[in-house]
């Protein structure tokens, strides 16, 4: 460790005023942007893929682009979306009978009652 860094500051007086500007450009200078670029695109493809499967696309683009891998994970854990009610397109629960907005009978209750 004491071997790098003194690679790392090879060249930079720590009396300067910006050294620690010098420090941080070669800092940066070590990193594979385009590496970094190419498994951020990765992450938010996968996001994506995740979204799409659950409903959720672009919130978990988002969540991939912010927080890469975590983000799956992230999507995974979050409930899905709720389904909206066919007449207002207000969301409702699946154990609902009824729309609490209009109160029209949701579809999945009417074909559950007329089978019994």
């Amino acid at each position: 460790m004491d071997e790098w860094l003194q690679r790392l500051m090879e060249g930079i007086d720590p009396e300067s005023p910006d050294a620690s500007y010098q420090l941080f450009l070669r800092l940066m200078g070590l990193v594979d942007w385009w590496l970094l670029f190419w498994l951020t695109l990765g992450c938010i493809a996968v996001g994506g893929l995740i979204g799409w499967k659950r409903g959720t696309f672009w919130r978990d683009v988002a969540f991939a682009a912010a927080f890469g891998p975590f983000g799956w994970i992230l999507s995974w854990l979050l409930p899905p979306p709720l389904p909206p009610c066919r007449h207002c397109g207000r969301s409702v629960t699946a154990k609902q009978n009824f729309c609490a907005h209009c109160g029209k009978p949701i579809a999945s209750a009417v074909a559950t009652n007329s089978s019994r």
